[in-house]
């Protein structure tokens, strides 16, 4: 199925540089209607122990065309329907800054499944250290909207074993 639906997504050119690899395949695109290139991923939710011909890949390149391809109405619609419901649920909490959400909302990636999309936004004037995550149904209607703050947890790299344990036995000493 991931063959065949990069072979597809190849074809339609819809994608910059399709990938396909752990059971998705993305690139970036332009979304014209936001006036921004954003990361696309195509998610057939086919399980490793389904059968491989579960899906239609030409379902999903139609869905990942009506996404690229929305009118900007449809776009500005979208747009303002997060900001009045986000808003609204804020309401008088404090903000990072004033400023309209409609200008403040960054389309950053595009998720697409066989039955929804998910758009995810930034807002870095407002809401900086959260992710907005929009879920649409197959006709490009608004189902769900989700602000999902950061859950706080430190992310640290290092390069060896060494490393890792000089980290820890420092901590534990302060």
């Amino acid at each position: 199925m991931i063959a065949t639906l990069l072979s597809r997504i190849v074809e339609s050119g819809l994608l910059e540089d399709p990938v396909a690899e752990n059971g998705l395949v993305y690139g970036r695109a332009s979304l014209e209607a936001a006036g921004t290139v954003v990361n696309v991923n195509v998610d057939p939710e086919v399980e490793e122990d389904e059968d491989e011909e579960d899906g239609d890949p030409d379902a999903l390149v139609a869905a990942v065309a009506r996404v690229l391809s929305m009118s900007e109405k449809r776009w500005r619609a979208i747009v303002e329907e997060v900001a009045v419901d986000i808003e609204d649920a804020v309401d008088e909490e404090p903000v990072a800054e004033q400023t309209d959400l409609r200008d403040d909302l960054e389309a950053t990636s595009v998720v697409v499944f066989a039955d929804a999309v998910l758009l995810a936004f930034v807002a870095p004037k407002q809401f900086p250290e959260s992710r907005i995550l929009v879920q649409l149904d197959e006709t490009l209607e608004v189902e769900g909207i989700e602000v999902r703050e950061p859950d706080g947890t430190e992310v640290i790299d290092v390069d060896t074993l060494d490393e890792l344990l000089d980290l820890i036995s420092r901590r534990d000493r302060d």
